[in-house]
């Protein structure tokens, strides 16, 4: 009866174990774990003053905006729509100046389909 507890509560330590060794290994792999309003306090802009200087930029409106890392670098994303046109503007956290503005990747690739099957027609 003994032996039977130490193996349950031994199975039990490993699997809680592995477990905690699988969502620790996770979140500093897939999800760094930051806490938002400590990145927020990095930043020089808000996130407003940012979607206005994309707005400005890209003559649409904002329709997704969010503080990112891109390699390594704090940045503001903003995703603005103009027509059928939707731009990526990557904004400056320290002064709102525009670092990127580029065709949103899915309208790009949107854009290669419909081409590609215009030609084919």
């Amino acid at each position: 009866m003994q032996s039977k507890k130490s193996i349950l509560f031994g199975a039990i330590g490993l699997t809680t174990l592995g477990a905690s060794l699988a969502f620790a290994g996770l979140n500093s792999v897939n999800k760094p774990q930051e806490n938002d309003a400590a990145l927020l306090s990095q930043t020089k802009i808000s996130l407003t003053q940012a979607i206005a200087a994309a707005e400005e930029h890209s003559q649409g409106k904002a329709v997704r905006a969010e503080l990112e890392n891109e390699n390594g670098t704090l940045v503001y994303g903003v995703e603005v729509t103009s027509g059928k046109q939707t731009t990526d503007v990557k904004v400056d956290i320290n002064n709102g100046k525009i670092l990127s503005a580029q065709a949103d990747q899915e309208d790009r690739d949107a854009e290669g389909r419909e081409s590609r099957e215009r030609d084919e027609d």
